[in-house]
């Protein structure tokens, strides 16, 4: 993993001087952006610093296993910090909090930007950017072994989570013998690898499973071998689901033997989510999602788009 040295030396200063620290996980969270907000939350508290974790969104129940997850606070009420982290944006309107809370990312204030995406523009004030990385826990594990800052248990179960997720249980392209190297030091620093497997990938609630039955029985292809699926309000509403349960099925959608990518369009809220990836090693999903003002990963990548779904059908008149 190739980082910034002098950005390092410089977020080591920061660190030091810091006392009251905000730490923003994206909305929609996680495992990644969770396990990077919550490992950072335990080494600052460890240090005797003065961390809150903050997300726009609740987390998703299956994160709590994770140290500390009840430390995160829903929102955000006050900014009083001289501090801010943010960790797994790979823009900054995925906080949520861009709006509301335009200060926090203002370059004149001491935020610190962590993460992995091509899409980054480096909107902090300190970077610490490597979109080869398979996920922003790998980059604060880097960052926390360079600063020489200890990894406890805690700290470790939370990158681990992130590194797992991101990497589909070790299944993605993006594992390389580094990250697996990554992996084994947080095991033996006691990352709790059970918990993490057996809570995110083994424990699917009947709404979940409702939910991928729809997701799935809507899958189709098109002539350019693009498998496409589609999940409505009301298929939310009738599996009773939340948005957090759409969680792992785009593995499930991307696993078309042959299929140039995938895509799952998700409406929510007046808007249109797009999920993209691929296995593909020629095609780039990241530059097909940023035609639609969104961007990501080279085989992971998503987008946003105002608006709804609606079926078209289309007839023609052939002869017998």
């Amino acid at each position: 993993m190739q980082l910034d040295k002098e950005q390092i030396r410089a977020i080591g200063q920061v660190i030091e001087r810091a006392k009251n620290i905000l730490i923003i996980i994206h909305k929609s969270p996680d495992g990644d952006t969770a396990g990077s907000g919550l490992g950072l939350y335990k080494v600052f508290k460890n240090l005797g610093k003065n961390p809150e974790i903050h997300c726009y969104d609740p987390t998703p129940p299956e994160f709590n296993f994770m140290p500390n997850i009840e430390a995160v606070q829903v929102g955000l009420a006050h900014t009083d910090f001289d501090t801010v982290f943010i960790v797994d944006h790979g823009a900054t309107h995925l906080s949520g909090f861009h709006e509301s809370h335009p200060q926090l990312f203002n370059k004149s204030m001491e935020v610190v930007n962590i993460d992995h995406h091509s899409s980054n523009d480096f909107f902090g004030k300190y970077n610490l950017v490597d979109p080869k990385a398979a996920s922003a826990t790998a980059v604060v594990y880097t960052l926390l072994k360079e600063l020489n800052l200890p990894i406890d248990r805690d700290t470790a179960t939370c990158l681990l989570t992130g590194i797992y997720t991101d990497t589909g249980s070790f299944m993605h392209s993006n594992t390389s013998s580094e990250i697996l190297n990554i992996a084994s030091d947080l095991l033996n620093k006691g990352a709790n690898l059970r918990s993490i497997s057996s809570e995110i990938f083994r424990t699917t609630k009947v709404s979940t499973m409702r939910l991928w039955g729809r997701v799935l029985k809507n899958i189709y292809q098109t002539p350019e071998g693009v498998t496409m699926t589609v999940v409505r309000k009301k298929d939310f509403e009738e599996s009773r689901a939340d948005y957090s349960e759409m969680t792992g099925v785009v593995d499930y959608v991307n696993s078309v033997p042959g299929a140039a990518y995938s895509v799952i369009l998700t409406e929510r809220d007046g808007v249109v989510k797009g999920s993209l990836r691929t296995l593909q090693p020629e095609v780039d999903v990241a530059k097909i999602a940023s035609q639609y003002g969104g961007g990501g990963h080279i085989k992971a990548a998503g987008f946003t788009v105002k608006g709804k779904l609606e079926q078209e059908v289309r007839w023609k008149v052939v002869d017998k």
